[in-house]
């Protein structure tokens, strides 16, 4: 059917590499003394990254008392536009937590979907079982005081407490234009440990994809 359209699975496939290339040479290398690591970053069609199919096998061996609430937070990334898109992942190592950055290339309506999704409603707090049978509690909640990043933004939080040891995820979902990011920092500590790090990181993110992509 593409052969017929004038095009082919070869060519789209190499289109999107390219298009992931340029995403991931918008990529921050550093800031404020997080550093990339090359060997935890990729670039490719989403559902390809190493990263997203490996939480895909780990979602697929995992039973919620809320089934529906199986990556609740990021619920806009099950889209077929996403998972067919250009992406990004990059690592850092950071002396106060881990942090990732992810960016999508979409059309702006698939971005401003993405952008408006939100978590089940009954979804802010569930429990999740995993294979070799321990257990987490998780809750998911919005970050409201967080500042309006690109052309819009959502913060949120996901609190994971696992046999009484509690570890925590702060993100900012954002686009710009047609690109969807999300900045996230991963770490025991509370919101304030790391805000100023999640919102400036973000806003220098986008200043670089400006300057890089236009």
């Amino acid at each position: 059917m593409l052969s017929a359209c004038g095009g082919s699975a070869e060519e789209d496939t190499g289109d999107a590499a390219e298009a992931a290339a340029l995403l991931h040479d918008a990529q921050l290398i550093s800031f404020e003394g997080a550093e990339i690591v090359p060997e935890g970053s990729e670039a490719g069609v989403y559902s390809d990254l190493v990263t997203v199919q490996y939480s895909e096998q780990v979602r697929a061996s995992t039973e919620l008392d809320k089934p529906d609430c199986l990556d609740a937070a990021n619920r806009w990334a099950d889209a077929e536009a996403v998972q067919a898109a250009p992406a990004s992942l990059t690592s850092y190592e950071w002396d106060r937590g881990s942090l990732t950055h992810l960016l999508v290339r979409l059309d702006e309506d698939g971005a401003a979907a993405a952008i408006a999704s939100r978590p089940p409603a009954d979804c802010e707090t569930y429990t999740a079982t995993y294979e070799d049978g321990t257990s987490s509690g998780y809750e998911v909640r919005d970050l409201a005081e967080l500042p309006t990043l690109g052309d819009e933004s959502r913060g949120f939080a996901v609190d994971v407490d696992t046999a009484g040891e509690s570890n925590h995820m702060y993100s900012v979902m954002y686009r710009n234009g047609d690109l969807v990011g999300t900045t996230s920092i991963m770490g025991p500590g509370a919101l304030e440990d790391y805000e100023e790090m999640l919102v400036e990181f973000t806003r220098a993110a986008v200043d670089r994809q400006q300057e890089k992509l236009g």
